[in-house]
């Protein structure tokens, strides 16, 4: 199931079915440029989809470090991609990465815990009665 909605400045795309829960895509346009905005996301997308287009940057790396991701791969054909070269560039751009993936980590903890919690108080609704119903009563 894929439901598209757009306006003037936003574009909005969910993608899901009836197993997985509905994942959202929010492009805003800003200055002739339309910057992708992801929901409960401290980090915004900096770098625009023709930035990334014009750098060639792959589509699996288009994320919140694209930004970061385009210098880097600037310095390392400059350098020869040499692994001493383009140390600080790198490091900026790992960091990053290492942040978006402890965020989403604790997103995903804050989602089971929530999870469990209403298994449990779902099994602590239904429990096996003490006293049973006898067939007279």
């Amino acid at each position: 199931m894929t439901r598209n909605e757009e306006s003037d400045n936003v574009r909005v795309k969910q993608i899901g079915d009836a197993k997985r829960k509905g994942t959202i895509e929010v492009w805003v346009k800003r200055s002739r440029h339309w910057r992708m905005e992801v929901p409960g996301s401290s980090k915004k997308m900096i770098a625009t989809q023709e930035e990334m287009v014009a750098a060639k940057v792959p589509l699996g790396y288009r994320d919140q470090c694209a930004h970061l991701l385009i210098p880097l791969n600037k310095c390392r054909q400059a350098e020869f991609f040499l692994p001493w070269k383009c140390e600080d560039e790198r490091h900026v751009y790992k960091k990053c990465e290492y942040e978006l993936v402890m965020e989403r980590m604790l997103a995903m903890q804050k989602i089971r815990e929530e999870e469990a919690k209403a298994k449990h108080n779902k099994l602590q609704g239904n429990g096996v009665p003490l006293i049973p119903k006898t067939a007279n009563a």
